[in-house]
Formats: structure tokens, sequence, C-alpha cells
């Protein structure tokens, strides 16, 4: 039971919170709280009936507790404990307000933080409550950026119309509330809920059921299924986690011939890319004033400028493309076919898409289940994209996506790459087939693809006047959608990746001896070349002026430079010039983060959404360490064990569904191979 001391303490707390606020204010007007007062009555005009119930019985129970406290303190034998245990989560949902007279005022806060857990805690004791951010106005100017968010706990009865017109009553002196958006929300179960669930259990349900009968064949008769030469079976097989997990799993010396380093590359690139959008989260971090610190910090531009693991993709993509292309020695007579070209484009589109639009299908169905403090916090934004999916999936399914020009509608935002990628694939065949005929030509035509883009790069910062990289405010949305998602801008990296895979296929399994002065001067040359590309924007980071002409140069050749160093390291390593950098980064250990990578960046996105909802508030940038440790690296790990499973049920499915469907449109008989996934760059 509730003792006197105890009485005494709760009714401080209750004074502390209310009316000692009012003095506050009559002193210093600046330090007008966000709720000065609590009223007994408001006008419920416009508020839900449920709302408005709970709401007067939380009034009134804050009342009660009030009424019993002061008799307490005035006299310990008459105190009505009961009265205050009963009424006690009233000033327990008041206590998880946010304020503003709180530490780190002079941060310039964006958000005045309240207690989640303290609301949670007490939902279901009287009426279930919610933990909700008011966007709020500053009635006079304030520091920070105009706007401002502040926690409540109020009855989930509320709806989100009804908490700004309550909150506007409660008399702040400072803001106005325009906004509110919960923790929990209500989500509609539709027929796309119902048709996908069932179409999602259905197929863990032939994959449980392949596992279970390829194991026990495998086990007790010694039968593997890819010796399986019964055509309904090998359908079922392809679902088959035991032998899906074991070939994305399997550690093996390759063959000669095989680019080994690319895997490390893409394991690295794909924590690159997480960790470089967790850093978008951060910029709109509680606090401003510490932000203001992340460009001043020479080493943090490892993190700003992680937009070139995008390009080292490409770059990946553009050699791998050609390198498969070129090791095959093919006939003149197969280029001029077009069966060649029509296979060509056949098995990249069912290669990628099955298991991506199935995934857009799994973030439109379940995205708006990730609920949480932060997803509120951040104005439920997912829900923008999951409810665009609905109307907008079709411009994936065919790879434009990545001209739409509201980035707040799009689907999926960061399916962008793919569409661009998929469109640099579609052309690609043009320098295929020049250094076919002549490396000489092949290598003009390259060339001149990549000038055309660096015009074109000058052109369009002459024009609209662009910032020089991602990290700086882009409210119009030019940067982004004149420049950092286009394909004719974000070629070069390919177009070079396409010469360095052909480079690799023709001469890769000679005995190249390279001098070794030669051989370390090149390795110099390439980290210092990818050292200004990560480097050399830090004083325009910083503030300093930089010419449209200059910031289009530092666009244009610090994505060719770190694309030319890559490259280096790729064919230092594949010819044996590596030493132990090449000992590292081909070591087998990387061949599974390899054969995932197209997954992870698939379900990543997703990923870090559920990860940041995990915790009980809102985001606090401290250092990009922080960022790092604590966030980039579980989240990658997460999207790789979700990468995973989506790729046994769906990706090496698919593949393994395409070579049947491809053996059976060339009316060939297989020839034996293995139905590993392919070393393939997306």
């Amino acid at each position: 039971m509730l003792t006197s001391q105890k009485c005494t303490f709760w009714l401080t707390l209750l004074l502390s919170i209310g009316s000692s606020v009012s003095q506050l204010d009559e002193a210093m007007d600046w330090k007008d709280l966000i709720l000065p007062t609590i009223p007994l009555t408001l006008n419920f005009t416009g508020v839900s009936p449920q709302c408005t119930t709970n709401t007067k019985l939380w009034l009134s129970s804050l009342a009660k507790f009030t009424k019993a406290s002061m008799s307490c303190v005035e006299n310990s034998t008459t105190c009505d404990e009961n009265a205050l245990k009963d009424n006690l989560f009233a000033v327990q949902q008041l206590d998880s307000f946010g304020r503003l007279a709180e530490p780190g005022l002079l941060e310039v806060r964006s958000t005045f933080e309240g207690n989640n857990q303290e609301c949670e805690r007490i939902s279901g004791i009287a009426y279930d409550t919610n933990y909700c951010y008011m966007t709020l106005l500053p009635k006079r100017k304030l520091p920070g950026l105009g706007i401002y968010r502040s926690a409540v706990c109020m009855p989930r009865s509320c709806r989100h119309l009804d908490l700004p017109i309550l909150y506007n009553q409660l008399g702040s002196k400072l803001f106005t509330a325009r906004l509110a958006t919960c923790v929990h929300r209500d989500v509609e179960k539709d027929s796309a809920f119902w048709g996908y669930s069932i179409f999602l259990m259905i197929m863990v349900s032939i994959a449980l059921i392949a596992s279970t009968v390829d194991f026990l064949r495998e086990t007790i008769y010694g039968r593997t299924s890819d010796k399986e030469r019964n055509i309904l079976l090998k359908v079922l097989f392809a679902f088959s986690f035991w032998t899906n997990a074991g070939q994305i799993l399997s550690v093996k010396e390759q063959k000669v011939g095989f680019i080994k380093s690319l895997d490390c590359i893409r394991a690295f690139s794909m924590s690159w890319v997480v960790a470089g959008h967790l850093l978008s989260y951060f910029l709109a971090s509680e606090t401003y004033l510490p932000l203001s610190g992340v460009p001043k910090n020479i080493w943090n531009h490892l993190m700003l400028n992680a937009p070139l693991s995008v390009d080292t993709f490409f770059l990946l993509s553009g050699i791998v493309v050609a390198y498969l292309f070129f090791k095959q020695r093919p006939k003149r007579s197969t280029i001029q076919n077009p069966v060649t070209w029509a296979l060509f484009y056949l098995h990249r589109y069912l290669r990628l898409t099955p298991p991506y639009m199935l995934f857009v299908g799994f973030f439109v169905v379940y995205g708006p289940y990730i609920q949480g403090p932060y997803a509120a916090w951040m104005w439920n934004v997912l829900i923008r994209q999951t409810d665009s999916c609905k109307t907008r999936w079709w411009r994936n399914l065919i790879y434009i996506n990545n001209f739409d020009t509201d980035q707040k509608t799009t689907c999926y935002g960061v399916s962008w790459y793919l569409a661009v990628d998929t469109q640099l694939y579609l052309v690609a065949p043009i320098v295929l087939v020049a250094l076919y005929f002549s490396f000489a030509g092949g290598t003009v035509v390259a060339l001149s693809g990549c000038v055309g883009s660096v015009i074109a790069t000058y052109i369009l910062y002459g024009t609209y006047d662009l910032t020089a990289d991602s990290y700086h405010n882009d409210p119009s949305g030019k940067f982004t959608n004149v420049i950092y998602q286009m394909p004719w801008i974000r070629c070069t990296p390919y177009i070079i990746g396409l010469l360095t895979g052909y480079l690799i296929a023709t001469y890769g399994k000679r005995k190249t001896r390279l001098n070794r002065g030669i051989n370390v001067i090149c390795w110099l040359i390439a980290f210092s070349i990818a050292a200004l590309c990560m480097f050399t924007n830090y004083d325009y980071d910083k503030g300093s002026y930089w010419s449209p002409f200059t910031r289009a140069t530092f666009y244009n050749f610090s994505r060719i430079g770190w694309s030319i160093a890559v490259s280096w390291v790729i064919v230092a390593n594949h010819f044996g010039w590596g030493g132990p950098v090449n000992a590292f980064m081909s070591h087998p250990i990387w061949q599974p983060f390899g054969r995932l990578s197209y997954c992870a960046y698939i379900v990543h996105w997703l990923v870090v959404y559920y990860f940041l909802n995990v915790g009980d508030r809102p985001l606090q940038y401290y250092n990009i360490w922080q960022v790092y440790c604590y966030y980039a690296i579980p989240a990658t790990v997460l999207s790789y064990v979700a990468a995973f499973f989506w790729s046994c049920l769906f990706e090496v499915s698919t593949l393994k569904l395409e070579k049947m469907l491809i053996e059976a449109i060339m009316v060939k008989k297989p020839e034996k191979h293995s139905d590993k996934p392919e070393n393939v760059e997306y």
C-alpha cells in the first residue's frame, strides 16, 4: 500500500508537472512548457465520443489524485490511499508527456521526448493508451527548423484528428498543434493482405514439403535432388531449403578464372549502403546542434560519401555482364542470332523480377504493421510508400520507377537502383558487340558514353545549380530527380565495369608478371585516387563555396576515379598482383555474402525501418562511429539473415526454374551444371 511519504512524493510530482509551470512562466516567458496547465474542463466539440469519455475520465482522475494528495499532505491520518492507488495511472499518463524544460534544451531540440514505456505500462488499467507525437508550429520565432514534435500519452480511442483539437485547448503559449501520429495504428486487413498471406503460406508449405522429402531421400537413400530427372520432382525440389541453403552457404575453392574478390567487395559495399541509409535517418535527429558537427570531421566522410557504394555495385554489375559474355567465347553467328539477345534479356528479367516484386508485395502488405516510436516520430512515412505501391507497382515491374519525380510517393525507394541497373543492361550490348568486333572500336564506344555522361552532368549543374553531393539539403528534389537516379548520369562506373570485365575475360588466364616496384606504385595510385574521391568535398561540406562547374567536376570525376581505383583492385587480385590484399579479399568465406547480396539489397530497406522501431524513442545522434557500430552492423547482419530465407524461398528456386525454362525453350538436352547461384551482381 502507498505510505504517506509516497503520497507526498506523488503530490510533489504532480505539482512539478502542472502548477509550478505557471510560476516559471511568470518569471521567464521563454521557458513556457508544452503543457503549462491541465484544465479540468475542455471543449470536446469535434472530438469522437469514446475519446471524449476516456479523456474526461483521465482529467477527473487527475483531480481525484490531486485532492487525495493534498489531503495526505495536510493530514496524514486522513490520507485516502485507495484514491491515490486507483488514480495513479492518470499521473503516470501525464508524466509520460514530453516537456520543453528538460536536459539538452540548448542542443536545439526538435523533439520534446516523453516516456513510451510508462505510457505502455498503464495501458489497460482504465483504458488503452497510445503514445503519440504532436507536430507543433511555434507561435513565436524559436531556434531550429520551425517544426517541433512533442510526445503525448492519450487514450487509444482518440483518433489522430482528435489529438490536435484537445492539445490546442491545453493552453500552450508557444505552440499550435497541427498533426498527430501515433505508435499504435489500426491497419485494415484488405483483400491484398489475405491474398498475399495465403500465397505466402502456400509457398512456405511447398518449401517445407520439398525440404522434408529432399532431406529424407538424401539421408536415407543417398539420392540428391540435383540428379533428379522427373520434371515434377525437379520443380518441387527447386523450393527445397535443404538444398538451397547448402548451395548458398557452401564455401569452397573456386575454379580457375573465377573473379574471387567480388564477393568481399559486395559484402563491404552492402554494409556501406546500409550505413549510408541509416545516416540519412539520423539527419532527422532529436537535436540539431550535434548534427552541425558531422561534416567538420574529415573521417566522417567515410560515411557521408556512402553513395560511392552504389557506384561500386554499378561497376561490379558491368564487370560481371561483360565477363560472363566474353568468357563463353561466342561465335560470330551467335552474336548475329536474335535468339541470343532475346535470351540475354529474358534471363535477366526472370532472374531479377520474381524475388524483387514478391518482396514489394511483402512490403505493401506487412510494412504498415511495423509500428513504434520511431515510425510515429517520422510521421509514419513508410505508409506513403506502401500506399503508393498499391497503384504504382507496375512501374517497378517494368523498371522505370527511377523516373518518379516525387520521392514521397515512389514505390519502395531503394528500388531505383534496380531500375537504373536494368536500363544500363538494356544498352550494354552496344558496348559488348563493339568490343567483340574490335577492342579499339569498343573502347571508343565506351569512352563516348562516358564523355556524353560527363557533358550532360556539366549542363545539368549549370542549369539547375545542384549540390555537389547528396549530403546537402535538396528540398526541390532536383539533385535526386535530375542527377542521382538517371541512367545517363550513373552510367560511367557501369561502362568502366564493361571494359574491365572484357579485359579479365580476355586476358585473365594469362600469367602476366608485373614488376614489384610498378605494382606498388599502382596500388599507391589507386589508394590515393580513392582517398581523393572520398575526402575532396570536405571543405565544401563544411561550408566553402563551390561554383556549379566545380561541383559538377567533383560529381563527375569522383565516381569515375572511384571506379578506376576499385577496378584496379579487382584486376590486380585476379592477375595475382594483390599479395595479402588478394588473400583476404579472395578468401572463400565471402562467398555466401556475395550470393546473398542481391536479396540483401532488396530487403535491407524494410529491415532497417523495423530495426529502428525496436527502440522506445527516436534517434539521438552522437557520432559516426555510434551510427556504424550500434545501428549499421546489426542492421546489416539482420538484412543478410532475412536475405538468406528470402533467397532460399524465391531467388534460388527462381534460378532453377528459369534454367529449366530456358532448356525447354532451346529444346536441348541439359548439360551437367551446378544449380548453385551464379556469381552475378545486379
